[in-house]
């Protein structure tokens, strides 16, 4: 009886609110819907330019500096899993980009709301990160060296198809 109680009080006050012309207002889960915010995303040169510093210089990979490595790193606010992948482009668009590298990133796992990949770019243009045997033929889109290229980071929602992305212009030498 006394669970019935509290049941029929907040009846009784929701009818008599309503019929006194009060707005019913739909209040929304703020994790119902919620989807990763890419905050940050950086990357390491072969000339250690650092694009986390203002002011730096334009990006270059060489693949005869430091044997073609290079870092990427990436901060998301993400209260559930989410996929993180690196791209390349001839142009600023995700479409017809290259994957190089991609991984499921969340709570008890390998990277959660921070991550970084130690990549690399080769002399004959392939690329891969994280000690990936899966390496990316980039000379597609290749068509003379130096050649400007665009790297993109992708995070995108396990649960929807929500992605965002972010890039920097990169010379390949």
């Amino acid at each position: 009886m006394i669970k019935i109680l509290p049941a029929t009080i907040l009846f009784f006050f929701t009818v008599v609110l309503s019929g006194c012309g009060g707005e019913t207002v739909a209040v929304d889960d703020p994790h119902e819907n919620y989807v990763p915010e890419l905050r940050a995303f950086d990357i390491i040169d072969s000339y250690d330019t650092d694009t986390a510093q203002s002011n730096h210089p334009p990006l270059a990979l060489s693949p005869y500096l430091y044997d073609g490595l290079y870092e990427i790193f990436w901060d998301v606010n993400s209260l559930e899993d989410y996929t993180v992948s690196l791209r390349v482009n001839d142009r600023p668009t995700l479409a017809g980009s290259l994957l190089i590298h991609s991984q499921v990133c969340g709570a008890g796992r390998r990277c959660d709301q921070t991550g970084s990949w130690v990549c690399e770019y080769t002399n004959d243009f392939y690329m891969s990160c994280d000690g990936s045997a899966h390496e990316k033929d980039i000379y597609p889109l290749i068509n003379k060296v130096p050649q400007k290229v665009y790297m993109f980071i992708e995070i995108c929602d396990s649960n929807s198809g929500y992605c965002e992305f972010d890039y920097y212009p990169v010379t390949l030498e």
